[in-house]
């Protein structure tokens, strides 16, 4: 039988109960800046936790209760929604770098990009000497036009087949026509031969580029995929600047062909750690395909319309940069000029993507930013290059950072299913641009003076502005949803606790 208390000591407890749900409560002092500890009561009470854990929130008595954000207490908002401290400059790319396999992405990123900005300089240190700069060019268009054209059928195949099978296979034709490029100049052979080698090596990039910004979504979450965009974005600026410097010296102290084997060796490492990252879920098809893939969204064709404006213009002002240098007998500022554009570049891209949940009218405000820069350049080009290598930097902040908020607007604007796909049509119209921008500038320069793109650069860009401002006023902008390791609960910036991508 149990021992009933006796009648004396009731009183006593009822107090010493009392006392203690008086010293929980809370008390009313008023409205105080409160930061949530993880070691610590809010409010600046000990933790009672009786062993000191840290990180122990765990207490032996009841919790003074939390005022939700918005009452009268106010809570440090230095938080993300999962609880974590929101991550600086620094710590926004440290997170995608050790997201579950993002080192390995990142090095294939690296490498991909490296080699291809490698090729078009390799090609024509190559083949300009054994047959002529005319055929040299040719061949460059050639192998230009067969990636812009096949870019959406690899990325098909990677959305329909296993990764790792599609870009090996893609792999072994990208290294035979890079084996017959290098045996047909070395041996003189027939141009037509030439011509169907860097065809056939066109044709067979390997779609790591198209992978890589769903992989590094899928690894580090879908709030990070803005950020991971601007990474790319800078990624491709470097490469843009050291892949031209590393083909030249390659060419020039090793051997015309040693380009090709760096670069081949650069792309096969890629194809490597691709293989090595586990596959991401496929999200199912419509059972019932349409040969149009995602080009039956409406949204979608608008914004590709809006990257190919965006690259023409911002093609034509890379040509006519080293030509008003030219023109005006400043040669030795055209490297300089590009530089300091794509140092721009580079810095406004890493700088925004911390931004990991921008307005949905950022786009078109970055690219109309650009067009201001670009008359503001045409005005410095009247000055002098002086004055054009101070506004450079300033003209490209933004160029980085459009490309990202675009490249974030078509991975969430295509349909379910074809996310490679889409991923290839950008490429192909960001491609398609850079040419006819580069051509077009290159003519208008030419027979007008360099400060003559104004007459169309700045046009191109409002237009690509337009394109994206009606594509956000048409849709409205939707909480990112959980990658499909996460729950709505337990959403972490990575797709787990404990999971890694092998």
């Amino acid at each position: 039988m149990s021992r009933r208390p006796r009648s004396g000591l009731r009183p006593c407890r009822r107090v010493a109960l009392k006392v203690e749900s008086l010293l929980a409560a809370p008390r009313d002092e008023g409205p105080r800046e409160e930061t949530v500890h993880h070691t610590d009561n809010p409010g600046g009470r000990p933790a009672r936790c009786p062993d000191r854990t840290p990180g122990c929130g765990q207490t032996s008595g009841p919790l003074p209760p939390v005022a939700p954000q918005g009452s009268g207490d106010r809570v440090s908002t230095t938080k993300t929604s999962t609880g974590r401290p929101a991550p600086g400059l620094l710590g926004t790319y440290r997170m995608l770098l050790t997201a579950p396999g993002g080192g390995r992405l990142a090095a294939a990123s690296v490498a991909s990009k490296l080699q291809y900005n490698m090729l078009a300089v390799s090609a024509l240190l190559l083949l300009a000497p054994r047959y002529s700069y005319a055929a040299a060019g040719l061949a460059v268009s050639i192998m230009v036009v067969a990636n812009a054209a096949s870019s959406p059928l690899r990325g098909r195949l990677a959305d329909r087949h296993r990764v790792p099978v599609v870009v090996t296979l893609f792999l072994i034709g990208y290294l035979t026509a890079t084996a017959g490029l290098m045996a047909s100049a070395a041996h003189r052979l027939p141009l037509w031969v030439v011509m169907a080698s860097v065809a056939l090596l066109g044709l067979c990039f390997p779609p790591v580029s198209i992978l890589i910004r769903g992989y590094w979504v899928a690894a580090a979450g879908e709030r990070a995929r803005a950020s991971v965009n601007s990474l790319e974005s800078a990624l491709i600026d470097v490469t843009l600047i050291a892949g031209p410097v590393l083909a030249t010296w390659l060419s020039t102290s090793a051997s015309p062909v040693a380009p090709f084997v760096v670069s081949s060796v650069l792309m096969a490492v890629a194809v490597v750690l691709m293989c090595t990252v586990r596959e991401i879920p496929r999200t199912p098809a419509p059972t019932a395909r349409d040969w149009r893939g995602p080009l039956r969204s409406r949204p979608l064709l608008r914004v590709l319309a809006a990257l190919f404006l965006f690259g023409g213009a911002l093609s034509a002002v890379e040509v006519v940069l080293p030509l008003y240098a030219q023109q005006n007998d400043a040669v030795g500022y055209s490297g300089w000029f590009l530089a300091a554009l794509s140092l721009g570049s580079i810095v406004g891209a890493l700088i925004l993507g911390t931004h990991s949940t921008p307005h949905h009218f950022t786009p078109p405000a970055l690219v109309g930013v650009f067009a201001a820069g670009t008359l503001l350049l045409a005005f410095a080009m009247t000055v002098g290059p002086v004055l054009v290598l101070i506004v450079c930097p300033l003209t490209g902040v933004t160029i980085g950072s459009a490309f990202a908020r675009l490249y974030t607007v078509v991975g969430t604007t295509g349909p379910a299913g074809n996310e490679h796909e889409t991923q290839g049509w950008a490429t192909s119209c960001t491609t398609v641009g850079f040419a006819l921008g580069a051509a077009g500038g290159a003519v208008i320069a030419d027979a007008l003076g360099a400060a003559a793109f104004v007459l169309v650069t700045p046009v191109a860009a409002l237009g690509a502005a337009l394109l994206l401002l009606g594509t956000a006023r048409s849709t409205t902008p939707t909480p990112a949803p959980p990658t499909p390791s996460e729950s709505p609960a337990t959403r972490l910036p990575g797709r787990g606790e404990g999971e890694e991508l092998t």
